[in-house]
């Protein structure tokens, strides 16, 4: 009986592995590659496309019709602008994201991050248009990373990490 009931398991052993698995291809089933065949020219992945012009005044209503996530003392509009570009963040996927947030007086202020999907975000920081601040002239720097971090001074805020330069220091983003 122990030899009856040890060759019938080796036999659904064996017959097991014939079988084929949902969703895993056949040994016949050809793969194909994604590395270029000798010789073969590789595209650079395309330019991120242009965020909407900006027209004055541009008021929180049409920042928000652009698709910026919008940012007006605390009031948030196409929040899940953001999230999507964390998530593509997370994925390797390429994404952009413009945030507009205003000031006291009601100046925008631009933050645009353009992620490359492998592991650059360039961000460029425009302040020109806030009266009572000095123009900065549009700097813009590469970082690694974004954060979110508890902050006593300035409250629980997004930021940017791994920066070549100081400008990385101007990010600052909030969604409470």
């Amino acid at each position: 009986m122990i030899k009856w009931v040890a060759s019938l398991a080796a036999a659904l052993v064996l017959l097991s592995g014939c079988g084929d698995k949902a969703g895993t291809p056949s040994n016949n089933t050809p793969h194909r590659s994604t590395a270029p065949a000798p010789g073969e020219e590789v595209t650079p992945p395309t330019k991120p496309k242009a965020f909407p012009a900006v027209s004055d005044p541009y008021d929180p209503e049409q920042a928000a019709a652009n698709g910026d996530v919008v940012n007006v003392h605390g009031k948030l509009y196409n929040l899940d602008k953001w999230k999507l570009f964390l998530a593509d963040l997370d994925k390797g996927v390429p994404s952009q994201v413009r945030i507009t947030q205003y000031t006291i007086e009601g100046d925008p202020i631009f933050y645009e991050l353009f992620y490359d999907g492998a592991e650059a975000i360039t961000y460029t920081y425009d302040n020109a248009r806030d009266a009572f601040g000095s123009d900065a002239g549009r700097p813009s720097t590469v970082c690694r990373g974004i954060e979110y971090e508890e902050n006593n001074e300035f409250g629980p805020r997004y930021k940017l990490t791994g920066c070549d330069d100081e400008t990385g220091n101007t990010f600052r983003f909030t969604t409470t």
